[in-house]
């Protein structure tokens, strides 16, 4: 299945038309080529800070060689050719580039904020099994990611299986025993994934894990892998994983960056324009104007329709995309009232619901310190709103509500006390800690406290806005990468991220009142 965004394949006219020169047609090309260059080589190179780097200098062998293309219908199967040449160069000169450094320093270089699975999982809105494939590709080996790259796009339509084999340089018939090596490696790292994310662990996958310094790699895949295939519990708990093409069809291109977008058409432009000299600033200013029409059809490529399969992104996420062409979230609505410095001593202000109905007000006996309009800092706990006795806690590096009382243990107090820093992914949200300086954040929707591993996405996992809460002086969190859910307990009292309801108690489940430490 096709997706919805699947970039429109050059027609021969169009190639012809800009190997003779003609400058439209060369902009056509680097539009519709553009966004599969981009994610072949995001994706082979997981993000690594050279991304922006080879696939300017894909395109710019690309532009360089059309006028000697000879066969201009095959002119997708020899883009595809070069990007990947163009990875594997970088591969060489990184493993041959010579450092002052210790080894272990400079063998992973990729860049926390241009991380791709990070980029995938944000901008296209992934979660369930989909974030979690996307998710297992960290734990492949770079070889095995490029011939990923590609069959990735191929199960998503951008590529047919003879233009995949010929960017390989392999018969059809290597080329497919290649690409299933490489799914049987992807499956096996969606298994590690979901054992490693599984809570709570088993006893003898959390004591292999008791070594491992958090970043995936194919070492450790098959170090778990082992773990996996003879641990009867971590196979149940990849039981429901279904085959990676059910979850790839209709997958949505990962949108292009807007500054990379820019640079490429400016460097097309500029290539064209030699020998102009009559009319030149006219000709900069049209060439101007065309490079902002097709940078907006290039922001606007990686929307999906709401078809089966597809992925779907939300109408605000839709608004937010094509007004800002942001890798961050939109912009948020300020809280209840301005962020100031905390007052403990300060009266609660009453606070007014987000919804048009006011959820009825919780009977509480002790008077919360902060409000929910004060900037809070420093150690808290949070009480629930509509289950007395009950504060914000952990099990098993769980989020969970546990009744604490004056007679609970020192290690009950302290699960349920947190430290609330400046949000790590934006500072007029909040972070909070705990005493063994874990972060609270979200996986897969589920809250659980989990060391900071420096990535852009944890970051933003551990970050969350304050909202008003459903009784005076309370206050809600909202999710900063997630707008729109929020955290709350259910029924069983396990703490999720959980998108808004309009009703009393979906008000109440995400209300706290934030209350002096309990330790």
């Amino acid at each position: 299945m096709r997706s919805q965004d699947v970039q429109e394949r050059p027609d021969v006219a169009v190639v012809l038309a800009a190997r003779a020169g003609d400058r439209q047609a060369s902009e056509q090309l680097i539009r519709d080529c553009l966004p599969l260059v981009y994610n072949i080589v995001g994706r082979a190179l997981e993000g690594h800070s050279d991304v922006d780097d080879v696939v300017q200098e894909t395109m710019l062998r690309v532009l360089d060689g059309l006028p000697g293309l000879e066969q201009p219908d095959r002119f997708r199967s020899w883009l595809v050719a070069i990007a990947v040449r163009q990875v594997r160069d970088r591969w060489r000169s990184r493993q041959t580039r010579p450092t002052a450094a210790p080894l272990e320093e400079t063998v992973h270089e990729a860049d926390p904020q241009a991380d791709f699975a990070d980029l995938a999982i944000l901008r296209l809105a992934l979660a369930g099994q989909r974030r979690e494939a996307v998710e297992a590709t960290r734990w492949l080996e770079d070889e095995e990611r490029e011939v990923l790259a590609l069959w990735w796009m191929e199960a998503a339509g951008e590529l047919t299986r003879s233009e995949l084999a010929a960017a390989c340089g392999l018969t059809p018939q290597h080329a497919a025993v290649r690409v299933q090596r490489v799914k049987e490696r992807l499956e096996t790292a969606r298994a590690v994934v979901r054992a490693v994310a599984t809570s709570p662990r088993c006893t003898e996958l959390a004591a292999v894990l008791t070594s491992w310094d958090g970043r995936p790699s194919a070492l450790w895949r098959k170090r778990l892998a082992r773990h996996v295939r003879d641990c009867p519990q971590c196979l149940f708990s990849g039981s429901d994983l279904i085959p990676a093409e059910g979850l790839l069809g209709g997958f949505a291109l990962v949108p292009v960056p807007i500054g990379l977008a820019g640079m490429v058409l400016g460097m097309a432009l500029e290539g064209g324009s030699t020998g102009a000299t009559a009319g030149a600033g006219a000709h900069a200013a049209s060439g101007a104007g065309r490079v902002t029409r097709i940078l907006g059809r290039l922001a606007a490529k990686p929307v999906a329709a709401a078809t089966a399969g597809a992925v779907v992104l939300t109408a605000a996420g839709v608004a937010w995309y094509a007004g800002t062409r942001s890798h961050e979230p939109a912009p948020r609505p300020a809280a209840a009232a301005p962020l100031s410095p905390a007052a403990p001593s300060a009266s609660p202000t009453p606070s007014v619901s987000a919804s048009p109905t006011p959820a009825p007000t919780a009977s509480v006996s002790p008077t919360p310190t902060p409000t929910a309009a004060a900037r809070f800092s420093g150690r808290h706990a949070l009480r629930s709103v509509d289950v007395p006795g009950h504060y914000m806690s952990q099990s098993a590096g769980l989020g969970v509500l546990n009744p604490v009382d004056a007679a609970s243990s020192a290690v009950t107090r302290q699960a349920a006390t947190f430290t609330f820093v400046p949000g790590l992914a934006d500072p007029d949200c909040y972070s909070l800690r705990d005493a063994t300086g874990r972060y609270l954040r979200h996986y897969a929707f589920r809250i659980r406290l989990d060391t900071n591993d420096g990535s852009a996405l944890f970051q933003k996992d551990a970050t969350f806005c304050p909202r008003s809460g459903s009784a005076t002086g309370s206050l809600s969190l909202e999710s900063y990468n997630y707008p729109g859910r929020y955290l709350r307990h259910r029924d069983n009292l396990q703490l999720w991220l959980d998108p808004a309801k309009n009703t009393a108690a979906y008000r109440a489940s995400r209300s706290f009142l934030v209350v002096g430490p309990q330790a």
